[in-house]
């Protein structure tokens, strides 16, 4: 008589469930020893008894194609069954494209990748901070990003068996100053023969390291940094003055008139 064996399990379980799978046979035999493959292999780490394999907290790992066989007959193995296993999503993960720097005005497309079964089709985008979603389906495009786009973002996948967040990613825009400012210190009237400080403030990312102070009139410079002081002021140095604030990515001014009271 041919030695005939099958597999006898569930198509599919939902993971943390128990499973067990029968291998049945055709013949009578006497005090069988029992061989399960999975994929192909031996299976030597799973809990089987009699002709029973016994998955106790299936996990999204053993899904697969399952045989057995009788040891000593190895070569008669049963025809594969698969196994589906259901599970939430996992390894959820978010990538920026392109890579590198994000400017200003740019576009940059934010994409989440995830592992589940069913494969998820629910896919919800958060800004950290925010009170609501900022995107939906697995990718999320900004036509033309601004500063305010600066955070951390991250998506969160679902399936019918759960949802996961992803790590959230960190977008840094970068853009050249803006609300250049001048102030002067001390504040009110400036008197002949005093002391007088420029500040000049802006934003800007990166931060603005390069300030270059002018009098309008002149052709050159009058000075650099972020303050500019004039030690003992005269009324030649009445004037409009301004800043110029510069980092990578651009320049802008910001203006200040000075004016002097004689003493007398």
């Amino acid at each position: 008589m041919v030695l005939e064996l099958h597999v006898e399990a569930p198509e599919e379980v939902t993971e943390g469930e128990t499973a067990d799978l029968t291998c049945n046979t055709t013949c009578s035999l006497t005090d069988p020893t029992f061989i399960w493959y999975k994929d192909g292999r031996p299976l030597t780490t799973k809990t089987t008894k009699n002709n029973q394999l016994h998955l106790q907290t299936v996990s999204s790992e053993d899904a697969g194609s399952y045989s057995c066989a009788v040891r000593g007959s190895q070569h008669l193995n049963s025809t594969a069954h698969s196994l589906r296993v259901r599970y939430p999503p996992k390894r959820v993960s978010v990538s920026i494209s392109p890579s590198g720097e994000i400017v200003e005005d740019s576009s940059v497309t934010l994409t989440c990748s995830s592992d589940g079964n069913p494969p998820v089709k629910i896919y919800t985008w958060f800004k950290e901070g925010g009170t609501s979603p900022v995107g939906s389906r697995n990718r999320y495009s900004i036509i033309s990003i601004t500063a305010d786009h600066t955070g951390l973002h991250y998506c969160e996948a679902q399936n019918d068996h759960g949802k996961r967040r992803s790590i959230a990613v960190q977008i840094n825009v970068k853009y050249p100053p803006k609300r250049v400012s001048v102030s002067i210190s001390p504040s009110g009237e400036i008197v002949e023969g005093s002391s007088v400080t420029l500040t000049c403030s802006s934003d800007g990312n990166p931060p603005v390291k390069i300030y270059t102070w002018f009098k309008e009139g002149g052709t050159s410079p009058v000075g650099s940094g972020h303050s500019y002081s004039i030690i003992f002021i005269t009324a030649d140095h009445t004037g409009l003055y301004y800043c110029e604030a510069q980092n990578d990515h651009g320049a802008l001014n910001g203006t200040v008139m000075v004016s002097v009271k004689s003493r007398w």
